[in-house]
């Protein structure tokens, strides 16, 4: 059920192969920018992203689907929620050193 929202949401998930965070295009495909994201302007409207969202987690191509409400900027689209602002950002550490390779070889030292 689509929460209650003062405005436009959109929805959100991640990909079942590899965690990249997505958004439900216009088209129905699932794309990396939040500005190609399909707007719910309606409880209506946010329900059938919800089903599309069911329906994505059904084929086993998402995780974990919700939606995100969001401002429309002169900039683009802008979640009104600091977690999905740090979300949509990318991991907030270098993956340089965070692989299991680079981790085993500082727990072998």
């Amino acid at each position: 059920m689509a929460k209650k929202a003062k405005g436009p949401q959109v929805l959100t998930g991640n990909l079942l192969g590899d965690g990249m965070v997505v958004f439900l295009g216009p088209d129905g495909s699932w794309r990396n920018g939040i500005d190609s994201a399909r707007l719910a302007r309606s409880e209506e409207e946010a329900a059938t992203l919800e089903a599309e969202g069911v329906e994505a987690v059904k084929a086993s191509l998402l995780v974990d689907p919700y939606l995100v409400e969001v401002e429309e900027t002169q900039d683009g689209l802008v979640p009104t929620e600091f977690r999905e602002r740090r979300r949509i950002a990318g991991p907030s550490v270098n993956l340089e050193f965070n692989t299991r390779a680079n981790g085993q070889a500082a727990l072998a030292a």
